[in-house]
C-alpha cells in the first residue's frame, strides 16, 4: 500500500504541480456538441490553500498534457468548478489539496502523502495513480455533472 500512495504522489506532484503554465488551448465548436460541465470535489476537511485540478482529454496525454489546468482556493467543504462550453468526449480528471499552496503534494519521510488527492470516477490505482479506463468518463448530453471525493 505505500509503494502505491509514493507513486501516486510522484504522480500527481509531475502532471499537477506546474499545470497552471501547461495547459493546451482548447478549441470549442461554434454550436451543438458542447455540455456544461460541472465538477464537485468533496472531502475536503480543512479549509485552507488550495484545490488543484487537472482535466485530460485522452489516453494519450493522460498525465502529460491537461487541457485544463485549474487552481481554486479552499473556501468550503465542497469547491465546485464549472466549464460552461466543454466539447463532447472523453475525459479524466486528477485532483488534490495543496493545504499549504506549495504547489505540490507534501508527503512524509516515507513518502506517503499528507494531502489529499482523487481522480474522476473515485478511482483508485493499485501501484500507481489510477488507470484511464478507470477514470475515464464520457460526456454526450448538454449537461454534465461529476463529483470526485478526495482522500
Amino acid at each position: 500500500m505505500r509503494r502505491l500512495q509514493i507513486v501516486a504522489a510522484l504522480f500527481l506532484a509531475t502532471i499537477i504541480s506546474g499545470m497552471s503554465l501547461k495547459a493546451q488551448e482548447i478549441s470549442y465548436p461554434e454550436k451543438g456538441d458542447v455540455t456544461e460541465f460541472r465538477l464537485y470535489i468533496e472531502g475536503i476537511e480543512e479549509l485552507k490553500g488550495e484545490i488543484r485540478i487537472a482535466m485530460f482529454d485522452s489516453k494519450e496525454k493522460y498525465t502529460k498534457d491537461p487541457i485544463h489546468a485549474i487552481v481554486l482556493p479552499v473556501d468550503s467543504t465542497t469547491i465546485i468548478w464549472t466549464q460552461e462550453m466543454l466539447p463532447y468526449g472523453e475525459y479524466a480528471i486528477a485532483v488534490y489539496h495543496d493545504k499549504n499552496e506549495n504547489g505540490k503534494i507534501d508527503t512524509n519521510f516515507l513518502g506517503i502523502p499528507k494531502e489529499e488527492y482523487g481522480f474522476s470516477n473515485n478511482a483508485r490505482g493499485r501501484f500507481g495513480p489510477a488507470s484511464w479506463e478507470d477514470s475515464k468518463f464520457i460526456i454526450e448530453d448538454n449537461y454534465f455533472t461529476t463529483s470526485i471525493n478526495i482522500k
